[in-house]
């Protein structure tokens, strides 16, 4: 059979949580299916060696235009899209994962054509897919209210882990040598709150930075480090930080590489993810890797991703927040059990099983 894969997210230079999984779901169906013929559809030649790679340059609309022209001409026996957008032309079979419909319930958190690209483009995938993968349970259940989508068309398959190949002498150096580190005066020995992901309205960080003023009238040597790209509502946040006087307690160092990540990791205190609303939440099986307590939102997919593993909060409550904080880092004893079974649940999440299960959905 010949797969063809849109590879045009692949490798992102800063990459956030869907080039991520397009890296690891591509690599691991490269590796996965030996008896079938894998062509990558990029903008630029990937390198990826024992793999076909067609590149079909343009600069703009490169899926709805150049790859639909491409399934026009040349279709593949099945197309996978590792992202929510599907060509306009397709062949017999395809399949798409739709990583979560955010947009249905933060819809000021995106921008008018933001909302209505990503609503058209759902909706042409429910109706056009031949099967559609979710990252949760509760994406698809998603699907089915405001699409309608077939219950028969969704497949969940959850996403995976791979450990950083980032060793503590690379983490060690990177205290001493970034910028990060340095600018932020950042040691090991540094009580900190951590977050990571985009600095965006859906991720609720205005109460985060709300919620830990009041931890902070307790714990006034503790600072909270916000680590990701802007993304919309960004200047709601730093109107909060300011209005709060809390610019030297609370950190926002942008994009940080992977082992600036690493090292952020290893030292925090807790890990805070107040999300309104996600498809996944990856960042939460990272924190689990680096044997550290979560404190999560009770919302959307994030109890299927945590498990028990997590001190669950209710995100719209600010006090409810800060007391999740405080037990976190004065309940030595309930911290312990958290990280002993995020340990646990990690060893579920592997990318080896996600491309097993995704191979067998697109070739059956």
């Amino acid at each position: 059979m010949k797969i063809g894969i849109d590879a045009s997210r692949y490798a992102d230079n800063e990459a956030t949580g869907v080039e991520w999984y397009s890296y690891h779901i591509i690599n691991g169906l490269i590796e996965e299916a030996k008896n079938h013929d894998i062509l990558l559809y990029s903008r630029k030649k990937l390198g990826i060696k024992g793999v076909q790679n067609k590149v079909l340059p343009a600069k703009r609309l490169w899926t709805l235009r150049t790859l639909s022209k491409e399934m026009k001409v040349n279709p593949p026996d099945v197309l996978f899209v590792p992202s929510h957008v599907l060509p306009l032309n397709l062949p017999k079979k395809s399949v798409i994962m739709i990583h979560d419909v955010a947009f249905k319930y933060l819809r000021k958190s995106y921008s008018f054509s933001q909302y209505h690209y990503l609503n058209w483009s759902t909706k042409f995938a429910v109706k056009n897919a031949t099967k559609i993968i979710v990252p949760s349970e509760a994406t698809g259940k998603d699907l089915v209210k405001f699409f309608k989508c077939p219950k028969e068309k969704i497949e969940v398959v959850y996403h995976g882990f791979t450990a950083p190949e980032v060793s503590d002498k690379e983490i060690d150096k990177v205290m001493k040598n970034s910028k990060v580190f340095k600018h932020f005066e950042i040691t090991k020995d540094s009580p900190y709150i951590l977050f990571v992901g985009r600095l965006e309205s859906k991720k609720n960080l205005v109460r985060l930075v709300e919620a830990f003023d009041n931890f902070r009238k307790s714990h006034p040597e503790y600072r909270l480090i916000l680590a990701g790209k802007r993304g919309v509502g960004f200047e709601r946040l730093m109107k909060a930080v300011n209005r709060l006087k809390m610019a030297n307690s609370v950190v926002m160092p942008g994009y940080v590489t992977e082992e600036e990540k690493a090292a952020l990791y290893k030292y925090c205190k807790v890990f805070a993810f107040p999300s309104l609303y996600e498809g996944f939440g990856l960042p939460i099986l990272e924190a689990f890797h680096y044997k550290k307590p979560v404190l999560s939102s009770h919302v959307s997919c994030l109890p299927e991703v945590a498990g028990d593993a997590a001190c669950y909060i209710d995100p719209y409550d600010r006090e409810v927040m800060t007391a999740g904080m405080e037990r976190l880092v004065a309940d030595k004893n309930f911290a312990k059990k958290l990280v002993h079974l995020g340990t646990e649940r990690l060893k579920s999440f592997t990318w080896k099983k996600v491309a097993k299960q995704t191979l067998q959905i697109i070739t059956k």
